[in-house]
Formats: C-alpha cells, sequence, structure tokens
C-alpha cells in the first residue's frame, strides 16, 4: 500500500515538472516569435502574440497600447531592424502567467531617422488567453 502511495506521489511530481517544463518552452517560444515578428513586420503575428490589454513601456518613457505599438510599426514611425537575443529566462508564476527575463540587442529607427544600436534588458508579463501566451506588459532599461 506504502509503495503504491509512494507511486503516486512519484507520478504525480514528474508529470507537474515536466508539465512545467513544456511550459516554459512555451512561453519561451511566444517571447522568440514576438522578436521575428517585430523585425519582420508580421502584423497577423503580433496581433495574436500581443494582449489586447496591452502595457508596453519602452526605455525611453513612451508607452505604447497594443494599437499604438502596431500602429506604430505600420506607419514606419517605429521600426526594428534586428533584435537578437542574448540571454532569456524564463519564470512561471502560475499556469497562466509567467515572466521573462531577456538581454537584447536591437536596431531601431532612432527619432532622426537614423539607425540606433542598444542594448536593452527587458521584464516581459507573459498570460496564457485562449491556450496561446501572449505578451501583456514590457518594460526596457537601456544599459548605461
Amino acid at each position: 500500500m506504502i509503495r503504491r502511495i509512494v507511486l503516486i506521489v512519484l507520478f504525480i511530481t514528474l508529470s507537474t515538472v515536466a508539465f512545467a517544463a513544456d511550459e516554459k518552452a512555451a512561453v519561451e517560444a511566444a517571447e522568440r516569435a514576438w522578436a521575428k515578428a517585430v523585425v519582420g513586420n508580421d502584423y497577423p503575428a503580433l496581433e495574436k502574440i500581443l494582449a489586447d490589454d496591452l502595457y508596453y513601456s519602452h526605455s525611453n518613457f513612451i508607452e505604447d497600447t497594443k494599437r499604438s505599438y502596431i500602429d506604430n510599426l505600420k506607419s514606419g514611425k517605429a521600426r526594428y531592424y534586428v533584435l537578437d537575443i542574448e540571454t532569456l529566462k524564463v519564470r512561471m508564476i502560475d499556469d497562466r502567467t509567467a515572466l521573462v527575463g531577456a538581454v537584447s540587442e536591437y536596431q531601431t529607427k532612432a527619432p532622426d531617422g537614423s539607425r540606433q544600436t542598444s542594448i536593452l534588458k527587458t521584464l516581459h508579463v507573459f498570460r496564457k488567453n485562449g491556450g496561446l501566451w501572449q505578451l501583456t506588459a514590457h518594460q526596457s532599461a537601456r544599459k548605461p
């Protein structure tokens, strides 16, 4: 009897660990899909990846919603040329919420229209919505 209980507990524990690893991988994939979509101006992908209630705070204090973020990309006001993720860590908060910390090199359009290169540390909050991991908050800090 005790052996059966131990086996059941072990099975549940291993299943939980495997589930968490799968979810972490799914969140990492969503983060990388966001990076690819902004560089590629893939607006249909961004519509899926970005949550409707997105809060996006840039390193220059400008804030965006989902609509303003996508509209700025479409109009050419904003442009990502390169977004290379150097380090990425996913922390699961619960089965519907995850934090992603990353350090990345960005090449973006500067206010004067030139290309600017920045190393940014970002904190992203992802929330699972309808089976999809969506970016719901972004905060970045520029490397001094």
